[in-house]
Formats: C-alpha cells, structure tokens, sequence
C-alpha cells in the first residue's frame, strides 16, 4: 500500500527543557519515511535552547507554542485537541523512535479498521556519561506484557503511553488525561488513569509485535528518576486512583480485588519508605489507616509486598556481588 494511503498519525511532544535530547526525539520522526505524519510539539516554556532546536526544524511541525502549561498532562491534551491525525501518540522530548514503526503502526490500523488503540513494544534505556552509550534497563515487547489490564496497570512498569497510538475517536469518546488530583496538583499517573478508563470501556487494543519506543530513564525523569518525593507521592496517587474507582464505578470483583490490592501495596511502600527516614510515628498513622479501612487484608498485602521487596533487592545484591567477582577472576 502506498504512503498516500496510510492513516495520519499525530505524534504530540510536550517538551521543556531538553536542549540535549530533544533533537533526537524530532529526528526520530521525520526520518521515519512516513508521509502522512503530523508533529505537533507543545513546549512549557522553555529556558534553554530548547526554542532554538525547535525552529530549525519547524518547517517540518505542523504547530508547535511555547508558553507556561503546568504540566505533561496539560500540554498532551492542547496537543490531542489540535491533533487531526487518525491515530495520535505522545513522544516525550528525550525519548526516540526505532526506525519505520509509524508505518508498521499504520498497517495495522489498516488490517485492524476496529481497533480503538495501537500498541508496539517499548524499552526503557540510561545514558552512559563515560561511554555515552545507552543501556537496556529493561524491556517491555510481549502481547502479554503490553496487554491491557488492571493488572499489567497497576503492578507492571508497562502502562507505556508512549506505545500507544490512539484514536482520535476513543479520546472523543472517553475523555483526555486528567491532569490534576483532588487537591489541584498535577499528576504523574494520568497515563495509568487514562488506560484504567478506556478498559473499562472496552477498548479494543491491537498489538505489534516489534520495539518501536525508547523511553530514556535520567536523573531529570519524574518516575525513574530515582527523586524520593516524586516515589512517595505516585504512592499517593495510586492509592487516591484506586479508591476513587472502587466506589464511583461499577466493576467486577477481579478489578475490585486488583484495586484494593493495588492500594494496600501503594500504602505498603509509604509505610517502608517513611520507616527508612526514621519517621515511626509517620509509618503507624499510614499502617492504621490501611489496617482501619481493610483489616486482615491490608497485613497480608503489607507482608507480601515487603517480602517481594526484600527479595527483589537480595537479587540485585546477589547478581551485582556475582559481576564484580566475575571481572576480578
């Protein structure tokens, strides 16, 4: 099938501050060698030479702004409104496309004319200073990895937005991301919110099976980023996401229980992690109101997920020790 014949995908990048990566992210998509691409970049204001960047290629943006917006979220939904694109995907400014995945995307949207999404894998990767070469920190490539439920959302590191090309009609349909908590701060998990709602909506999601995304984990990330207050509050957020759906929408017991699980684990983690700042009385009143609102079953979420931690960590110890006594022999 021809260029001219293949649906138009809206790429929207929100974007501040990344005079070092975010040429990498336009070149990702203009040399995709797809015709039918619409680019669309909101930036926040940036400071750097983030503007620069953008005008040298702004012959290739079909609209681009840069003015104070608050957030990701807020500048996602300005691009989606503006987008006219079949298909519409967000590229943040320091991650990249592998090479042809829009038209990959693109025909199976063709073979595919139902679905409401289309997903392709995905990989998170750091930036080695010395070497400056980029490390697999981990891969997300699997129909079962990348399918759409509760589970994957919330206990997974794959709710992966940026996989996902959707259509301009779901969003119509569903609504954009929702930009603020209860308390008007703007949130980091409007992408698991977002893909909560269009399960429950029953969307119908196609996967590639191919890598298309590179998601760059820095010191600059606000999830990866290893920022301890940016940790403790996606903690507060899930816990505010999960609750907010066990009593205002109707779900089955499977999500329900997914849901409670979710918040007893999020409460787990606040639990540990102001223990590891010494703050005991801190820790009781997050374990009291856990144990007020779910009984027994906040202890045994607290006891699996503190020994999943442990174990998890034991391992990274365990291989770490076995790597270094592997370059010493």
């Amino acid at each position: 099938m021809s260029e001219s014949n293949l649906p138009k995908i809206s790429i929207i990048m929100p974007v501040l501050n990344r005079e070092n990566t975010i040429e990498k992210a336009i070149r990702s998509v203009l040399d995709q060698q797809y015709e039918n691409v619409e680019l669309i970049i909101i930036d926040g204001g940036s400071k750097d030479g983030t503007i620069e960047l953008i005008k040298r290629y702004e012959k290739h943006i079909a609209y681009w702004h840069s003015k104070p917006d608050g957030s990701v979220a807020v500048a996602s939904n300005i691009g989606i409104e503006k987008a006219t694109g079949d298909l519409i995907a967000l590229l943040m400014g320091d991650d990249w496309y592998e090479p042809r995945i829009l038209e990959k995307i693109g025909n199976a949207l063709i073979a595919n004319p139902d679905a409401d999404m289309i997903t392709c894998g995905g990989r998170i990767v750091s930036l080695d200073e010395k070497t400056q070469t980029y490390k697999v920190k981990h891969i997300y490539a699997t129909a079962r990895k990348m399918h759409l439920n509760f589970s994957n959302i919330c206990f997974d590191i794959t709710a992966a937005i940026s996989c996902r090309f959707v259509r301009k009609s779901l969003y119509d349909r569903i609504g954009l991301y929702i930009p603020f908590d209860a308390h008007g701060k703007h949130i980091f998990s409007n992408d698991k919110e977002f893909l909560m709602r269009a399960i429950l909506h029953h969307v119908n999601n196609v996967f590639v099976n191919t890598i298309g995304h590179n998601y760059l984990a820095s010191k600059d990330s606000s999830t990866f980023g290893n920022h301890k207050a940016n940790i403790l509050r996606l903690c507060y957020e899930h816990m505010e996401i999960a609750e907010t759906y066990i009593k205002n929408y109707p779900l089955s017991n499977t999500h329900k229980f997914l849901l409670t699980f979710w918040y007893n684990d999020q409460s787990t983690r606040l639990v540990l992690y102001t223990l590891l700042d010494c703050n005991v009385s801190g820790a009781f009143a997050i374990a009291k109101e856990g144990m007020g609102k779910y009984k027994l079953f906040w202890l045994i979420a607290f006891c699996y997920t503190t020994c999943k931690i442990i174990a998890k960590k034991s391992l990274r110890l365990l291989h770490k020790a076995l790597w270094k006594q592997k370059q010493v022999v």
